[in-house]
């Protein structure tokens, strides 16, 4: 089968074209302000810093004036006039404001900025993925993947160029070609707790995806179902015998190492008291709208703050509570955490 294929084809080329090799002392703390500090005056600050030709700030700030998870989540930036706005997260062009991506004072890098604004509007996903990947964004690159095949456009990563930069040796590709490859398909909750893989949750989704294409359906257990429905952010539907307490066990240990689901750790681990409430976790994913909401949640871009740096920062959480509170307006079931709604007031 040709999707078979696709995903056994793994070469590993990792190749960046335009790196920002140098960052000044000013901006390593005016981003370090804004991950784990003050917004407004970290905002300020990579201000200054664009508009005196600090690359790095330029791009930062592009990303977060975009309508993304970095400034898209943010109340200050939200609650900002346009011209307040304008101010601090966009450059001044001839024919007015201009987002800093497309306007970066080192023409060298108009490319790479051009691929990190342009990934989240064209229909062209996978030329979006190739053109990332080919300047050093690697994870926003798999993430483009990763969406594609989540939608279920296996069309669309069937058609996926073969001079692609390593596209197709994406982590979570790799490990779904070893689980492809594999004699034993079975999928326990024990085989996942012990898979080392920082990719075995993206990489277990796009199994559930594919499981009707490719027939996978019975490997799965009914621990495992359950994880995937609470992954979907249906944990409304489990089996009323479901045993929340493993279930919780397994999110939080999985947490340790998954980014995405650590952001919902971190937040429940604020309530943590005398007894343990097993809803957080899994109503929080509820609200939100799942995994698949968590992953939007990331690195503004990998040439300016690493993916760890980030997803570890006060400014993630902030963001992923953010969320909550605002998706928790449309959600019209009762909050049964009591963890969730002192997030939530």
């Amino acid at each position: 089968m040709k999707i078979k294929a696709i995903l056994a084809g793994v070469v590993l080329l990792l190749s960046s074209n335009n790196v920002i090799a140098q960052q000044s002392t000013g901006f390593l703390a005016a981003a370090d302000e804004w991950l784990n500090g003050s917004e407004v005056s970290s905002l300020e600050s990579l201000a200054k810093l664009a508009h005196s030709g600090d690359i790095s700030a330029q791009v930062l700030l592009g990303q977060i004036d975009r309508d993304t998870a970095p400034g898209g989540f943010s109340d200050y930036v939200v609650n900002l006039s346009r011209s307040d706005r304008d101010y601090l997260l966009r450059s001044d062009a001839a024919a007015g404001t201009k987002n800093w991506l497309l306007n970066l004072t080192d023409h060298s890098f108009n490319e790479m900025g051009r691929a990190i604004f342009d990934y989240r509007l064209n229909r062209d996903r996978m030329g979006d993925a190739v053109a990332l990947q080919k300047h050093g964004e690697y994870v926003a690159a798999e993430y483009v993947v990763w969406e594609t095949m989540i939608g279920g456009r296996f069309d669309m990563v069937n058609a996926m160029p073969s001079n692609n930069f390593g596209l197709s040796s994406a982590g979570f590709l790799q490990w779904v070609s070893a689980y492809m490859t594999d004699s034993n398909k079975s999928l326990t909750m024990n085989r996942l707790l012990h898979d080392t893989s920082l990719d075995k949750i993206t990489g277990l989704l796009v199994v559930k995806r594919l499981s009707r294409v490719l027939g996978l359906d019975r490997y799965f257990s009914d621990e495992t179902n359950q994880f995937i429905t609470i992954l979907k952010g249906q944990g409304y539907d489990l089996p009323e015998d479901s045993n929340l307490v493993k279930l919780n066990a397994d999110i939080a240990e999985i947490a340790r190492t998954d980014g995405a689901l650590s952001l919902v750790a971190r937040a429940c681990a604020k309530c943590v008291g005398e007894s343990v409430d097993y809803d957080c976790a899994i109503q929080a994913l509820e609200i939100i709208g799942g995994y698949n909401a968590l992953m939007t949640i990331r690195t503004p871009a990998e040439h300016v703050i690493s993916p760890d740096a980030f997803i570890q920062s006060d400014r993630a959480l902030t963001i992923f509570e953010n969320v909550l509170r605002t998706r928790s307006n449309y959600h019209s079931r009762p909050i049964r955490s009591t963890c969730l709604a002192n997030i939530l007031e």
